[in-house]
């Protein structure tokens, strides 16, 4: 029995451990853009899409939020995550609340990055 009991206890340390040890966290460096930014677009007269300092970004899995941050004033963010498939979605700051989310596999041993563009709400 006592050796039945040992055996059991082995194999659920060993399935713990794998558990446990999900990977190191990656980064995940990416920017938040905004466009429109001009009302009306002309040939010649670009208007690309602009910075959002303060947006919220998150990173989901299962629908719940493993890892938030806030864009510079560069739009630029890093979340720090371990490898997986995660949810990312970006909230622009200020009175027009759109979001703009991106599915993404973050790999072991490699950093990856994204661009998440929302709505600037200028029609």
């Amino acid at each position: 029995m006592c050796v039945a009991l040992a055996a059991s206890l082995l194999v659920l340390a060993g399935c713990a451990s794998k558990a446990a040890s999900t990977g190191r966290p990656v980064p995940l460096a990416g920017r938040v853009l905004s466009a429109p930014r001009c009302p009306v677009e002309r040939a010649g007269s670009p208007c690309p899409p602009g910075p959002v300092a303060g947006a919220t970004v998150e990173a989901l899995q299962m629908a719940q939020v493993v890892a938030s941050t806030r864009s510079d004033g560069s739009g630029r963010f890093v979340l720090r995550l371990v490898p997986g498939r995660y949810l990312i979605r970006a909230t622009n700051a200020g009175a027009y609340a759109s979001t703009a989310e991106r599915s993404v596999l973050v790999r072991a041993g490699t950093s990856s990055a994204l661009t998440l563009v929302v709505d600037s709400g200028i029609r």
